[in-house]
């Protein structure tokens, strides 16, 4: 199949196609291939604020004959990891793409990066015949069957779980949430900006408080109701409130609702091993962990 590539202009007719890109090949192959949605809807409306040069630099388009998207490239974070998406009855353009990433690299830079899960033999030995070398662990996929019944939460006495609701002190969750990752610059702008993604909803943004009324705990949740699956993205605990169990009774209160609403797989993203969290999500007993690997390149 011939494929042409195209520069991203940022349309909302692109992003659409780039969102249906990604929800229909889970449909297809059922398990983390590329992307899950909700990772491209954080990209985009978390960085509202953005200018226009933000998201136009970081994606690339790959179209057939019928101008129908096949694939694409993105950057999370505007740098030389950029991630390959592909429609999976199209991988052929895959050769191009990545060719692409490794001309297309900055000067000044030593080498392309880019990344593909261990059960992906295919895209594998393609990097390698490329002169792509792999690098090891870059992160982590968590799955969990939601079809099933989870736990009984168990808090300490005096905390409980509730949903951050419209009527909830955004605020309060965006300090919340700027202690946890050790950051100082996520503020209204960005929190609004995710808040009016289209599958963010304030009902499934749950929240552990605190006996003295303190937000403590965090975990938001996107769903897929087309492929009845979710993504848990973000999670986190106070500092001063950790080894108390919060993180997990929370993630088993999400697992619950789940499957109360006809969820039958949950996916959380993670940090290469040995990242403390993985030891939580571990104990949670997933069905399925997808080890991503980091790729790279030497350009001259």
């Amino acid at each position: 199949m011939q494929a042409r590539d195209y520069p991203y202009t940022h349309s909302d007719a692109e992003y659409q196609e780039m969102w249906e890109l990604l929800v229909e090949s889970y449909a297809i192959t059922r398990k983390p291939h590329n992307w899950l949605f909700a990772r491209l809807e954080n990209w985009k409306y978390a960085s509202l604020h953005m200018p226009a040069p933000f998201f136009t630099r970081d994606v690339h388009l790959w179209r057939d004959s019928a101008d129908r998207l096949v694939g694409f490239t993105i950057s999370e974070h505007g740098d030389n990891g950029v991630y390959l998406q592909i429609h999976p009855e199209h991988r052929a353009v895959e050769t191009d793409m990545l060719s692409w990433i490794a001309h297309g690299v900055e000067r000044g830079k030593e080498c392309a990066e880019t990344h593909a899960y261990t059960d992906d033999g295919e895209r594998s030995d393609l990097l390698r015949s490329l002169g792509y070398r792999d690098q090891g662990n870059s992160g982590n996929k968590y799955e969990y069957d939601t079809s099933q019944p989870a736990p009984e939460p168990a808090l300490p006495p005096g905390y409980y779980i509730r949903p951050l609701g419209r009527g909830g002190k955004h605020d309060r969750l965006i300090e919340l949430e700027n202690k946890v990752f050790g950051q100082s610059d996520l503020g209204d702008a960005w929190f609004y900006g995710k808040a009016s993604a289209p599958s963010y909803s304030h009902d499934w943004h749950l929240i552990v408080v605190s006996p003295d009324g303190e937000y403590v705990a965090f975990a938001l949740v996107w769903v897929d109701a087309r492929n009845r699956i979710a993504e848990i993205d973000p999670v986190g605990t106070h500092p001063d409130h950790r080894r108390k169990g919060l993180a997990g009774a929370l993630l088993n209160e999400c697992f619950r609702r789940l499957q109360a609403c006809g969820v039958r797989r949950a996916y959380i993203d993670t940090g290469p091993d040995p990242f403390p969290a993985n030891r939580l999500y571990e104990s949670l007993g997933p069905a399925a962990k997808y080890q991503e690997h980091q790729w790279v390149k030497p350009v001259d």
